[in-house]
């Protein structure tokens, strides 16, 4: 199916790995031109070569972190000066720490809730001014399903993305803009399940290995499709699409129907 993204331009939060480096292969294999962003600049030139190389698709590489205001007016000004106009923002990017409710202190609620919600915020408010001038645009904000289930700081801060994601879909409809949240596969190796591994491994005094072999004995629970990054790549292709343009303030699941909760 020909969704009729090549002449767009997108940027792309946490583009390094997982999720956020599915989207920005998926998106360049439509001819999409992309900028994306990460706090590690080495990873993420390796990550925009390779892509680079196999899409022929021009995929601009800027080091920024979401946390900070200044870093993401840079990138999303840089991605504007290259490209000449912004279409899709797709956010991403995530950092937190897991464990108990009474191991987390201020600064591990705050790091995740900057990173994830107050990050989507900033990225959105530097893309909006650009999509408004065409009259068209699509934010897609990946948001955990511990939303809907619940587990340390990832249900609070995914919670507030879904909120997010509602009222802003509600304020820039007039403006051609829609804003959807995907529900990210918990089975591949994302950022946020490579966390919960370490932390699985450090609580229970095993290796990371073994917590890796005692999450997939997990996934024998599983009781529909395995998903990958991939899947949630596709959602963000099809809802940047114009198919999707009555699609807005929506939260869908790519994840199959795993118990798990990660991200």
């Amino acid at each position: 199916m020909d969704l009729e993204l090549r002449s767009r331009v997108a940027i792309v939060t946490g583009g390094s790995m997982s999720v956020g480096k599915a989207c920005v292969e998926a998106l360049a294999g439509q001819g999409v031109r992309v900028a994306t962003c990460a706090r590690g600049i080495d990873r993420l030139k390796e990550v925009v070569e390779e892509i680079s190389s196999k899409t022929e698709t021009e995929i601009l590489a800027v080091q920024a972190d979401v946390t900070k205001s200044e870093d993401v007016k840079h990138f999303i000004a840089a991605a504007y000066q290259k490209f000449g106009r912004i279409d899709i923002l797709v956010n991403s990017a995530v950092n937190f720490v897991s464990g108990d409710f009474s191991e987390l202190t201020d600064e591990n609620w705050w790091n995740h809730f900057d990173t994830k919600v107050i990050g989507c915020v900033r990225c959105a408010r530097e893309a909006l001014p650009y999509m408004k001038d065409r009259k068209w645009g699509r934010i897609l904000n990946m948001a955990g399903s511990a939303a809907r289930s619940g587990g340390g700081t990832s249900g609070a801060t995914n919670a507030a993305i879904i909120n997010f994601t509602k009222v802003l879909s509600d304020e820039v409809a007039k403006d051609g803009i829609t804003v959807n949240a995907i529900h990210p596969t918990t089975t591949s190796a994302t950022g946020g399940k490579l966390l919960r591994l370490e932390d699985s491994a450090r609580r229970g005094g095993i290796s990371i290995e073994e917590a890796r072999v005692e999450a997939m004995r997990r996934l024998q629970e599983y009781s529909g499709p395995q998903a990958g990054a991939e899947d949630a790549a596709d959602m963000v292709l099809f809802l940047s699409s114009d198919k999707a343009a009555a699609i807005t303030g929506q939260t869908i699941a790519a994840r199959g129907n795993f118990k798990g909760v990660y991200y």
